[in-house]
């Protein structure tokens, strides 16, 4: 990213790039708040319009702004819905996965186009976009974001890191005005539950299908996402672990929760007994236990 950055004339400071496997300095998801605290310092220290991060492999990216506050992955998907739309003739598909905020359905059909909901994975979501010759772009919660709109459909940080510059260099905006446009909502972090095998992982999951899309209004691309109008609940089966995944959003925090104690009281019968998950912080694993 350091060599990409100079080439298109973009003054920067540099923050461990130099490639480490034993991660000494803090671990490599650019998506955890907490592994983006030292490139938020930086930012505000060096005065930064913003601060980049991608993992090991170069595949996932994660931003601060110029105030060194996070801008989690999916909002950075709904930002870059408007500069994509409009850019290729017959092309208007924007794809993410069941774990976005509902503000990424919201700004990609502001801007104009056709959002699809996808299952989580970049291995789906690759697919999925290759699959659909009228898509632009895929985005996941996770940081792995796919431009199909002038570049090849695969999910490259660097790439990524250069179209978010591009659209900061259109607008006298920072990016923390245009992130505040985008609607706030309230969400968890993942919370997971760790079944005993992949079988109980999926017997649990597979209630929770049966039961929701009986009595309220879902999707069930992955797993079951139960939508309440102002909010919304997912539970889905992990597709690497004997892990079950549960996030919750709503457009205010009582109601996040509120959806959220619906949905657990009811995983609660399925046998479900304690989440892992990260704090409202995003600094250390706690267990809840319900």
């Amino acid at each position: 990213m350091s060599k990409l950055l100079d080439m298109i004339g973009a003054e920067h400071f540099d923050l461990y790039c130099d490639w480490d496997n034993t991660e000494p300095n803090h671990g490599a998801d650019p998506t955890r708040e907490y592994n983006m605290v030292d490139l938020a310092k930086a930012v505000v220290d060096n005065g930064c319009e913003l601060g980049l991060g991608a993992d090991g492999d170069g595949d996932r990216i994660g931003a601060v702004d110029e105030n060194g506050d996070f801008v989690y992955p999916d909002r950075l998907i709904a930002l870059m819905a408007d500069d994509v739309v409009g850019t290729e003739e017959g092309k208007d598909l924007l794809i993410y996965d069941v774990k976005c905020s509902m503000n990424v359905e919201k700004a990609i059909i502001q801007a104009g186009g056709k959002p699809m909901m996808a299952k989580t994975g970049h291995s789906f979501m690759k697919r999925v976009l290759a699959q659909h010759s009228n898509s632009l772009m895929a985005g996941e919660m996770s940081g792995h974001i796919f431009f199909a709109d002038n570049y090849y459909g695969y999910d490259d940080a660097i790439y990524v890191a250069a179209r978010l510059l591009e659209l900061l260099s259109k607008t006298n905006k920072s990016l923390s005005e245009l992130r505040s446009i985008i609607p706030v909502y309230y969400s968890t972090p993942e919370m997971r539950m760790e079944a005993n095998n992949d079988e109980e992982k999926f017997k649990i999951t597979k209630k929770a299908i049966e039961y929701f899309t009986k009595n309220y209004d879902c999707i069930t691309v992955d797993g079951v996402r139960i939508k309440f109008g102002d909010g919304w609940g997912l539970v889905r089966s992990s597709n690497t672990q004997p892990v079950i995944v549960c996030r919750f959003e709503a457009n205010s925090i009582d109601r996040r929760d509120e959806i959220m104690n619906l949905v657990l009281d009811k995983l609660k019968e399925f046998g479900v007994t304690s989440f892992r998950k990260l704090s409202s912080s995003y600094k250390y694993l706690s267990l809840i236990h319900i």
